[in-house]
């Protein structure tokens, strides 16, 4: 059976809208089916970031709101208006219970999952100034907010509290154009973009690892997998770095700027501002293109719950197999030694139980024969009976 790659893709736009795209492919080799699943006004003005977690879907505005939808229902879930100022950003926790967002008044929100209840919030939480991206460690246990006071805060996500700050300003050339922040798969390095650079820090360390310069200026930039990153820059060209080895594979995939990227499996997806989406393989050739009408600003991909499930069992069916023949190899190849060492074993041993036994019959001979002739072993044992007689013969007198 092919495996049937099913997600779904949905961006906000400039134009309040937010749009959703169906991906679904068989097979490489067959036609993919690219089509639009659904559109929202909710927003009366651009949106600027969007987010998801298991079926819920938020996206936030520069109309002060985040708008909760329910991928289920496909419908509006609720509003969440505690935000005095554009959303800028919005992350759930890894474990599906938490909302954070930041806003361009400096407002720094955590929203429990569920019942949808603010249950923490900063409000200076960068001295006033506007949070720009949220990054939270795969752990949970803390998160990264980049500011436009040009300064990186590590918050401690199990007492609530800021842990510390590091000021951009003195490692960075150009702090002030920072604008986005992510964590890499391993949740020990993390890349910070910032005009023409990008910079891979280390927690380890506590620094930057490695600093990267480009010609162009990058607009987007993600971790595809622990040593390669996915950079999209102002000229629409996308571009996959690994910045161990220093080499890097690039392609024109879009005529405009490269707004936003992210991965689904081993696909690459990318938005352009003319409203072009695009889906990429390994290779960085192009799978299916479609174009929303619109000037896109941000995107995120959503797998189906089932299809997650499907494509799980899928591989631990396959691994299964392949473990499966590789332990009844092994298997055929202990048995064959096995029966090899039982034969040499029981070779070496049924000499020593015959030698064993041939001992305790010669002991035996030697001291039924040693100094006694048979007409003394008849006297013996006629002197037992007459004992064994004599002693009846007195029991019985007793009684009577």
């Amino acid at each position: 059976m092919p495996k049937i790659r099913n997600f779904e893709i949905i961006l906000g736009t400039y134009e309040e809208f937010v749009v959703g795209y169906r991906f679904l492919s068989k097979n490489s080799n067959e036609a993919i089916e690219f089509t639009q699943s659904f559109a929202s006004h909710s927003h009366n003005s651009s949106v600027r970031c969007i987010t998801h977690s298991d079926h819920y879907l938020a996206t936030g505005g520069a109309d002060d709101r985040i708008v909760v939808y329910d991928l289920k229902s496909r419908k509006e879930h609720c509003w969440l208006t505690h935000h005095n100022g554009a959303v800028n950003c919005l992350a759930f926790t890894e474990g599906h219970t938490h909302l954070i967002s930041g806003s361009s008044d400096g407002v720094l929100a955590i929203t429990r999952v569920g019942n949808w209840q603010l249950e923490k919030i900063w409000e200076k939480a960068h001295k006033g100034a506007s949070i720009i991206d949220i990054a939270i460690h795969p752990s949970n246990k803390l998160a990264l907010t980049l500011g436009a006071d040009c300064t990186l805060r590590t918050w401690n996500l199990i007492k609530g509290r800021q842990a510390y700050v590091i000021n951009l300003n003195s490692k960075l050339k150009d702090a002030k154009s920072a604008q986005s922040v992510k964590w890499a798969p391993n949740g020990v390095n993390f890349v910070l973009c910032a005009g023409f650079s990008t910079d891979i820090w280390s927690i380890e360390g506590g620094g930057i690892v490695k600093a990267v310069q480009h010609k162009n200026k990058v607009c987007c930039s993600l971790f595809y997998s622990d040593d390669v990153l996915i950079v999209g820059f102002e000229n629409g060209i996308l571009s996959l770095y690994n910045y161990n080895d220093k080499t890097s594979k690039e392609v024109e995939a879009h005529t405009s700027r490269l707004k936003s990227v992210d991965i689904c499996k081993k696909y690459i997806i990318t938005c352009a501002s003319n409203g072009e989406i695009k889906v990429w393989n390994k290779e960085l050739k192009c799978v299916s293109t479609a174009n929303t009408g619109c000037r896109n600003t941000c995107l995120t991909v959503v797998v189906p719950n089932w299809i997650k499930k499907e494509e799980d069992e899928e591989e631990q069916q396959e691994e299964v197999v392949e473990t499966d023949s590789n332990v009844a190899n092994m298997k055929k190849k202990k048995k064959g030694d096995y029966f090899e060492e039982s034969v040499v074993i029981i070779e070496e041993e049924m000499p020593k139980k015959k030698r064993k036994s041939k001992g305790r019959e010669s002991y035996v001979t030697v001291m039924e024969n040693d100094g006694v002739t048979e007409e003394e072993k008849r006297n013996n044992s006629n002197v037992s009976l007459d004992i064994t007689r004599r002693k009846k013969r007195k029991s019985k007198d007793v009684l009577t």
